[in-house]
């Protein structure tokens, strides 16, 4: 009887297990470089941010506000209410710079498309928005160059597990 009980209990963790939404995708393209390479393989949680908000340096996928049927992978950098600003491709918010040992700053970009802005902001992010960067400044698609400067909490999809 205590064994039925005990495959019973591990079953049920098993279950549970199982309801958690992960999947794996491809990083689309080099705008996480040197974190994550593009066609690098990485696990997206889905159902992380339905137990917290996002959090400063968290990676995220969020939808690509230039292709409304695509999605990338980016770093949030600033929080609702908080002021942000790019200069030498280096962030600070609220007049601190942030310390990112995670970026790239090189000047190429692989396909030859127009860099990104060294220099942005400075912007108060709206409520319920997220500012987000690329780690590889000089060649990521991100805020700086979208055409909204923030992202809407309703569009980062999930948090990206290393």
């Amino acid at each position: 009887m205590q064994r039925f009980v005990l495959c019973g209990f591990a079953l049920g963790l098993v279950g549970c297990a199982l309801q958690t939404d992960i999947r794996l995708r491809k990083m689309p393209d080099s705008g996480m470089e040197p974190t994550i390479r593009a066609q690098e393989v990485v696990r997206e949680n889905f159902d992380a941010l339905e137990k917290r908000p996002p959090g400063r340096f968290d990676l995220v996928v969020v939808k690509d506000p230039d292709k409304p049927d695509e999605t990338t992978i980016r770093r949030v950098i600033a929080l609702p209410g908080e002021l942000v600003q790019v200069s030498a491709y280096r962030a600070s918010v609220g007049g601190r710079s942030l310390d990112e040992p995670f970026i790239s700053t090189q000047p190429a970009t692989e396909d030859g498309a127009p860099r990104p802005k060294a220099e942005f902001g400075p912007l108060t992010v709206p409520a319920d928005e997220y500012f987000v960067l690329g780690d590889n400044r000089a060649a990521a698609s991100d805020n700086r160059r979208w055409k909204r400067s923030s992202v809407p909490v309703k569009d980062i999809l999930a948090v990206v597990e290393r």
